[in-house]
């Protein structure tokens, strides 16, 4: 049960954290939906998810 509220709780910071991506790349036409799926990467892996998705969306 603490696992899961774990889990449950970084994915919510992690939607904020690509929210955050999302306000600063406005000015540079950069955007990385929030959905269940980035927040739960974001969730898991921390910062290194947030660098991860930044990757995937510039060289995809």
């Amino acid at each position: 049960m603490k696992k899961l509220f774990s889990v449950i709780l970084n994915s919510f910071l992690g939607a904020i954290i690509i929210w955050l991506i999302n306000v600063i790349g406005t000015s540079f036409q950069f955007h990385i939906g929030i959905n269940i799926v980035t927040a739960l990467i974001v969730g898991i892996l921390g910062v290194p998810g947030a660098v991860l998705l930044v990757l995937i969306k510039i060289f995809c």
